[in-house]
């Protein structure tokens, strides 16, 4: 089963997702993902994978995106990511009030150095805790060769 799920997805490089306890966002907590890169000569493309419910009270979440490299050095920028139009129609996939979302965040994206690297998600919304939000998590594809 596993090989045809893998057969089925050939650009993924790595996914995570991370459940948000109680569905209930608090700032402090910054889920973490550790992405090993071995190959540097491809780009890559970098999604952000969100789940929410329709209680959700905003159409929108910012984010800051967290990275720290295979050198140790780090990086971060903040994102706003729209999860709604102005009608309050959800983007994505949804069943019943669960809505999954991805959207990219990064594209062709290259890393000067194989090894660790480390991506982390934190919210950056005025309200603290945030409900609704029942996990997040990143992607990771191969875009193609690096030029």
């Amino acid at each position: 089963m596993a090989c045809l799920v893998a057969a089925c997805d050939p650009n993924r490089q790595y996914e995570k997702n991370v459940t948000i306890k109680n569905y209930i966002w608090h700032s402090q907590t910054v889920p973490e993902f550790l992405v090993e890169i071995k190959d540097t000569s491809l780009l890559y493309n970098l999604f952000l994978n969100i789940r929410h419910t329709t209680h959700y009270p905003y159409r929108n979440i910012w984010l800051i995106v967290g990275m720290t490299a295979a050198d140790g050095s780090s990086s971060s920028k903040q994102l706003e990511i729209l999860l709604g139009d102005e009608k309050g129609m959800w983007f994505g996939d949804g069943l019943g009030d669960i809505w999954d979302y991805r959207t990219l965040i990064q594209q062709n994206a290259y890393f000067a150095q194989p090894g660790l690297y480390r991506f982390t998600l934190a919210h950056n919304m005025r309200q603290d805790p945030l409900p609704g939000i029942m996990a997040v998590g990143i992607r990771l594809e191969r875009a193609g060769p690096r030029r």
